[in-house]
C-alpha cells in the first residue's frame, strides 16, 4: 500500500462516503468538530461535503430508498 502513503496530504478530492442516513452522519461529524456543508438534493441523491484534517475533500452521499438493494 505504498502508493497510498506516498500521496501528499490534501491531494485526494471528492471521495464519496455512502451512508444510510445523511442527516445522522452529518450531525455525527459536526458533533466531532468538523465543518460539514449543508445537505444538497441532486435528483434525489443527497450530498454534504467536508474536508478531513489533512485537507482531503469528502462527500457524504445517500441514495434514495428505492435505489438501495
Amino acid at each position: 500500500m505504498g502508493e497510498i502513503s506516498d500521496m501528499q496530504p490534501g491531494s485526494v478530492k471528492g471521495l464519496h462516503l455512502v451512508v444510510a442516513n445523511i442527516s445522522e452522519a452529518r450531525e455525527a461529524l459536526v458533533k466531532r468538530g468538523l465543518e460539514v456543508g449543508e445537505i444538497s438534493d441532486v435528483g434525489g441523491v443527497m450530498y454534504a461535503g467536508f474536508s478531513d484534517p489533512d485537507g482531503n475533500s469528502w462527500l457524504l452521499q445517500e441514495f434514495p430508498a428505492h435505489l438501495r438493494s
